[in-house]
């Protein structure tokens, strides 16, 4: 891959905010990630979350969905500057798709559901899980103090197209008053960065929401189910002095009730979490 966009990336980043891509980035009920038992307890115990490289999320499609709309977006619309600039655009784009091995972005994820089957089914595997939740004010002081961008991912491809026409205003704009980074390489580093909002039309029911931050320096490694996943921390208190305030942890499906919502009482008390008394799903699955 050639290197100037990765160059131009640490030299120049994008400036374009989440709202002004006309992204949701005003959560109006809880948002809730979901976890496993280990999951949970290395979540109370290091206070925060873990945010994945968006190479490594369940998605297989994570960043490559976002560059192929891109892609057939410059494609299908004529250019008042003839084809060379759609060609170089496609050239930036090309290289975009395999960006994130460089420039890695990472991603802390949340649903708006606190009870949901396919989340219990995708991250909670053998009635064994729970949905951690905190409130959207809380949720969006995190984000802020921590220097993250918080939005709802997007999954109609009319609402996608917007965004990628906002994109594409911002780096015409900038270029426009900054000429020392071409307009491509602007646009594709803006891309990269809200590329995680595009999603497949496949995943509307998970009502998605994430955290999201490129962080410098060397990232931590976790054990991942067929490679080692490098990962950074989401904290989830303001500062030192904080604790973990949650809107409510609910216990997911499980054939010991009684027994996982007591210890996971137990839990909360352990690490000093502001909580209230664990919920049970109302949701009648079983898989044990």
């Amino acid at each position: 891959m050639d290197e100037p966009i990765q160059n131009e990336a640490q030299a120049a980043p994008p400036t374009l905010s989440a709202h002004d891509t006309g992204l949701e980035t005003v959560p109006t009920g809880d948002l809730c990630h979901y976890t496993s038992q280990d999951g949970l307890i290395g979540i109370l115990k290091n206070k925060s979350l873990y945010a994945t490289d968006a190479s490594y999320l369940n998605d297989s499609q994570e960043v490559v969905y976002a560059v192929n709309l891109a892609k057939k977006y410059f494609k299908n619309r004529p250019s008042p500057g003839g084809t060379q600039p759609v060609l170089e655009m496609l050239n930036v784009l090309d290289q975009t798709e395999y960006l994130p091995a460089k420039l890695p972005i990472y991603v802390a994820s949340f649903s708006e559901h606190p009870d949901q089957l396919s989340q219990w089914r995708g991250y909670c595997p053998r009635g064994s899980g729970f949905a951690v939740c905190v409130s959207p004010d809380r949720m969006m002081k995190l984000a802020e103090v921590r220097g993250w961008e918080l939005f709802k991912c997007i999954y109609q491809v009319d609402h996608q197209i917007e965004v990628l026409r906002r994109m594409e205003e911002f780096a015409i704009n900038r270029f426009a008053s900054d000429k020392s980074v071409p307009l491509p390489i602007v646009f594709g580093l803006t891309l990269l960065k809200f590329s995680t909002a595009l999603k497949h039309p496949k995943f509307a029911e998970e009502s998605e929401w994430r955290a999201v931050q490129r962080a410098g320096g060397t990232p931590l490694v976790r054990a991942g189910t067929s490679t080692l996943t490098p990962y950074v921390n989401f904290p989830l208190m303001i500062d030192e002095k904080d604790v973990v305030e949650l809107s409510k942890l609910v216990v997911g499906p499980t054939p010991h009730l009684h027994l996982a919502i007591r210890a996971a009482r137990s839990l909360l008390q352990q690490h000093e979490v502001t909580c209230s008394e664990p919920i049970a799903s109302e949701i009648p699955f079983r898989n044990w």
